[in-house]
């Protein structure tokens, strides 16, 4: 059982100045008493903001003044939330301009009652600073006004009449700001502003208290190389995504391992920039189900979901990747999303649950798999273990170095992880917070994930690292064997970690398949 016990460690503000009617003493002195809360509250919460912003009360009046030279100019004086905007998040045009609104107040505990929304002005440079594009691109005013617009959610026609002109000039308007912006259709134009804007914006307004605790490590440890969204879907879930790399590049959607949902490389982001390559992850440890789900059930509902998910931020075939515990996710995925996947590349990939041989290679994950079938109870006893080894950076650094003692590349990739402080973060958040995400992952990896690969329809890559002690090479080649239009890429100098280890070689491989490596005899690749 300690030897199991090893392997679990693989696993958040105007009183109007207009004086028209002189109101009522006592009323004069409640204004004055909002504004002083309305003030000390935007002092204390926004005064860093580099977005141009401002608050509204509950009838809709501006409360701010004096912030900035312009404030009058920047900031209608009445301003409301659109009904139809049931997410708390809003794009209104006004006074020519461009506000993105947002009315939850309840996420800042110190909010006056009397206030609505806080307004963000949005001019036509921060918006191409805002989704990447640059200064460069440029948007004359008549363009600036018709992407308002259709931000709001007019559509093009609806746009055209806003602004005063005819549907044939602005749809021509329309390719314009398409090519400025790098963008193929207006539906993945207004996907990508939206998106990026609202992450940006909310990223800076919202309270850290009010965050995850996993969105507020993923933005320490990357900054502002990270976008963080939320998606709601038809069922009502809410599905966060985390975005990496070169906005418009080719997507890629990551099904992470155990140890964390990101990697600990410091130059996983400028390599995918370079390559083109937009990194996506939704960290499923962190979704939130209850407990009422069985791990089948749960499997097949984060599959919908994220497939709901994809159709709505992505134009373009995925490339999926499924590292280590993310393999079985990313097969069941494939088999059963075929129209939204290019290529299927599995990486670390574990021991398939198949009826035990004395070829078999005898490994933790095999020793593991005979104890839960022979007691089903099993599981429990070892997620408490990873729980508590977990919580205790000193055991989790020992743990894994045991576990991957027999890889010198583990080892190695192991010790230079833990010199940063954010896998040991990333273990201790996912014990204390998501141990149901935690059995769901062993309950996952013991089903026949290998028959979603055999009914999967598109071309799929097994990427192993020779020196692999989790997953043996030859086992895992074994497997392949098995799946049809499947290649087998073998690097000498990997163990489990590979990703990490091979991280540019492999994304190159994504864009250039086949090309797996400047040095051919590091890989060896068989069909």
């Amino acid at each position: 059982m300690a030897r199991s016990s090893q392997f679990i460690q693989t696993l958040t503000s105007v009183m109007s100045r207009d004086r028209v009617i002189l109101p009522p003493e006592d009323v004069i002195l409640m204004q004055q008493a909002e504004e002083s809360l309305s003030e000390r509250f935007f002092y204390r919460n926004f005064s860093r903001c580099s977005f141009p912003a401002n608050l509204y009360d509950r009838t809709g009046t501006r409360q701010i003044a004096g912030l900035f030279t312009d404030a009058d100019e920047l900031f209608p004086k009445t301003i409301r939330m659109p009904k139809h905007s049931a997410s708390g998040c809003a794009y209104v045009v006004a006074q020519g301009s461009l506000y993105f609104l947002y009315d939850r107040i309840d996420r800042w505990d110190d909010a006056p009652e009397h206030l609505s929304l806080i307004a963000v002005h949005l001019d036509h440079r921060r918006i191409l600073a805002l989704c990447g594009a640059g200064n460069e691109a440029g948007l004359t005013k008549s363009e600036y006004l018709l992407l308002a617009h259709l931000l709001t959610g007019l559509d093009l026609k609806a746009a055209a009449a806003a602004v005063g002109a005819s549907y044939d000039t602005k749809r021509k308007q329309a390719q314009i700001i398409m090519e400025k912006l790098g963008v193929n259709t207006q539906a993945a134009l207004l996907r990508t502003l939206s998106v990026e804007i609202t992450a940006r914006i909310l990223d800076e307004i919202l309270p850290t208290q009010g965050r995850n605790f996993e969105t507020a490590l993923v933005k320490r440890q990357f900054g502002r190389d990270v976008i963080v969204n939320t998606v709601t879907i038809g069922e009502g879930i809410e599905i966060p995504v985390w975005e990496f790399g070169a906005r418009r590049g080719r997507p890629v959607l990551y099904f992470h391992s155990m140890l964390a949902p990101v990697l600990v490389d410091t130059q996983m982001v400028a390599t995918l920039k370079r390559l083109g390559l937009r990194w996506i992850v939704v960290p499923r440890h962190f979704l939130g189900f209850d407990g009422s789900l069985d791990a089948q059930a749960r499997l097949e509902r984060v599959t919908r979901a994220l497939a709901e998910t994809m159709e709505y931020l992505t134009d373009q075939p995925l490339i999926c990747i499924g590292e280590s515990a993310g393999v079985p996710w990313a097969a069941h995925f494939a088999r059963h999303h075929p129209d939204l996947i290019a290529r299927l590349v599995l990486v670390a990939t574990p021991q398939a649950v198949l009826p035990m041989t004395p070829e078999q290679t005898p490994t933790i994950f095999v020793e593991m798999t005979q104890r839960l079938r022979a007691d089903a109870r099993v599981i429990a006893g070892l997620t408490k273990v990873y729980n508590a080894i977990s919580r205790v950076p000193d055991w989790a650094q020992k743990g894994l170095a045991h576990l991957f003692r027999n890889s010198p590349a583990d080892t190695a990739s192991i010790e230079a992880m833990f010199q940063s402080p954010f896998l040991a973060e990333w273990l201790a958040l996912i014990a204390n917070h998501a141990t149901l995400a935690s059995v769901d992952e062993i309950t996952n990896m013991q089903r026949n994930w290998l028959n979603d690969l055999r009914e999967a329809h598109c071309d799929i890559a097994f990427i192993h690292g020779a020196e692999d002690p989790i997953s043996p090479v030859n086992d895992i080649r074994a497997v392949a064997s098995t799946v049809q239009a499947s290649s087998f890429t073998r690097f000498d100098d990997a163990g489990h970690l590979i990703l990490i280890q091979h991280f540019e070689a492999l994304m190159k491989t994504l864009i250039a398949p086949g090309a797996v490596v400047d040095d051919p005899a590091r890989a060896v690749v068989t069909r």
